[in-house]
């Protein structure tokens, strides 16, 4: 018999490792020893691991629970359909590597996709895993842990370190992060909350996403629209003429919508739940382009919008919320210049919905917290904007057809988001109330006109003035010098805000009375929700 040659004996060593693992039933169960972390990543996965189990607690996840994770992670990682998607958060990682070797993609799985498994590989004996303070098995680099550092690159770290200790639960939960996400214009999105219920429901929802996605066949000829992609939009691949795993457009108008999706399924009250502040994480792991963005979702804002979308408010919120751009063939493609995405932007388009294009009500909502505080300027002009629906121009102000104006809505953006103090809430009222009763009374279509239009204050104080001297002469002052400075003059000086309240107040009211709003009358049919679109309006 011939000697073996290296050749062989590398084959030969492929055709063991398709046979390394053992049956599952051949392996002991018992408790996986996972719980949350406070690492987002790693809370993102171990929230998905729970998800897959259809259970709601970490602790009681077993390693049979995290056995067929792995068995659905190497079906589906491999499977090549996820490859676009996987090499943005694991550079270089087995799965997104098509030509490796069968022995070095069966050490891959043994060591990491099933690291619950493993026994500590070379390098890691004694040390402890940096998220739960067990007994690390894996080392993690940037190949597994998203925006670390390169293998062997040193930085500023214990003891001259160049990777971190991990446990093998903790790794797989890593490794299960893309299921529990959400592909968003070519990144990873992973949701992040204080309560790990929130986290759990968003990690629910993506892996149930992830998976109708990976049974669906991929588009063969194309289109603006796909059937079955109802959340999200295949990835048109230009060079190859081909479509690429689907990802979500406007990741910040996709996590609102999916928290107002959560308070309709769940009905009345759930919204009233302690407050719940949420982060996502929109992480590009790519060689060519890594990136990290952050938005907020603060604890109040969530209150909001899980509050607007049920009980007084659901019907004004739901003008808000399905207030999506129109789908255009600029959203199905990135080539072109800009002068034939603008052409194409201005043919018929499909109704936008969450994960297809963007909310711009969503999207400002999010700015508002982009400082790292509360912007009460950008706070107003949401208000302004899509509430009471104002659309200003070079030829002054009109207003969109809107079924938004709701006073009970813009009651609870002042607490929730603006904090305002309840009494202020309930003097404004109560002075656009009595505002209200003088235009109806008299008709005075002139105050009305000034208060909806008027391009300064001024012009509105000179308005008001009028009207309290007509409302004296006649024996009953409209208001007095405390009422006014009461709402008006407040130390934040929000004038404008004020007067825009107002009006969402005398929108609501006067019609109430039997008296129609003139200027509303005149509304126009386009939202005037994009910016784009204003500009167009203005030119």
């Amino acid at each position: 018999m011939p000697p073996a040659t290296k050749s062989s004996k590398l084959n030969a060593a492929d055709e063991a490792a398709e046979t390394r693992v053992p049956p599952t039933q051949l392996r002991m169960d018992g408790p996986a020893n996972l719980h949350w972390t406070g690492h987002a990543l790693i809370d993102v996965g171990v929230a998905g691991l729970c998800a897959f189990a259809g259970k709601n607690d970490p602790q009681s996840l077993t390693l049979f629970d995290l056995d067929a994770a792995a068995d659905l992670m190497e079906r589906e990682y491999y499977g090549g359909k996820l490859g676009t998607y996987l090499s943005c958060v694991f550079m270089n990682a087995s799965f997104v590597q098509p030509s490796e070797s069968q022995a070095k993609r069966a050490t891959f799985i043994a060591q990491y996709l099933r690291a619950h498994r493993a026994s500590p590989q070379e390098g890691v004996a004694g040390a402890r895993c940096a998220f739960s303070g067990q007994e690390a098995t894996s080392l993690l680099v940037r190949t597994h842990l998203p925006l670390f550092s390169g293998e062997d690159v040193l930085n500023f770290r214990p003891d001259g370190q160049t990777a971190v200790p991990a446990a093998g639960a903790f790794v797989v939960a890593l490794m299960f992060l893309p299921l529990a996400s959400r592909r968003a214009e070519g990144r990873l999105l992973a949701v992040h909350a204080d309560d790990p219920t929130f986290t759990l429901t968003f990690a629910r929802r993506f892996l149930a996403d992830n998976r109708r996605l990976l049974a669906l066949a991929l588009p063969t000829a194309k289109g603006l629209v796909h059937d079955g992609y109802d959340r999200e939009l295949p990835k048109w691949d230009a060079p190859k003429k081909q479509y690429k795993f689907a990802d979500l457009k406007g990741p910040r108008s996709f996590v609102l919508s999916e928290l107002t999706g959560l308070a309709v399924e769940a009905g009345p009250g759930y919204g009233g739940r302690r407050g719940v502040g949420l982060t996502a994480y929109l992480v590009s792991n790519s060689g060519q382009g890594p990136s990290l963005e952050i938005f907020e979702i603060p604890s109040g804002t969530a209150r909001f919008v899980l509050r607007a979308a049920s009980a007084t408010t659901a019907s004004a919120w739901r003008a808000i919320a399905a207030d999506f751009r129109p789908l255009s063939e600029r959203e199905d493609t990135d080539t072109g210049s800009t002068k034939r995405r603008k052409a194409r932007a201005k043919t018929a388009a499909v109704p936008g919905r969450a994960g297809w294009t963007r909310n711009p009500a969503f999207e400002e909502l999010c700015a508002v917290f982009d400082a790292g505080f509360t912007d009460r300027k950008l706070a107003a002009a949401w208000l302004r904007r899509h509430v009471l629906r104002a659309i200003d121009g070079k030829q002054g102000t009109r207003f969109a057809r809107s079924s938004a104006r709701s006073w009970a809505l813009a009651d609870l953006f002042l607490r929730e988001v603006m904090g305002m103090k309840q009494a202020r809430i309930d003097a404004v009222r109560e002075f656009a109330d009595r505002v209200a009763q003088w235009i109806h009374e008299r008709n005075d279509r002139r105050l009305e006109r000034a208060l909806f239009t008027a391009r300064g204050n001024s012009e509105v104080r000179h308005a008001l003035m009028r009207a309290q001297r007509e409302s004296g002469a006649a024996g009953r002052l409209l208001f007095g010098l405390d009422d006014y400075a009461r709402v008006f003059l407040h130390e934040d000086r929000d004038e404008a805000l004020i007067r825009d309240l107002v009006c969402i107040r005398l929108a609501e009211r006067l019609p109430a009375l039997g008296t129609p709003v003139e200027v509303l009358e005149e509304e126009t049919p386009t939202s005037g929700s994009d910016p784009e679109e204003r500009e167009d309006e203005q030119a």
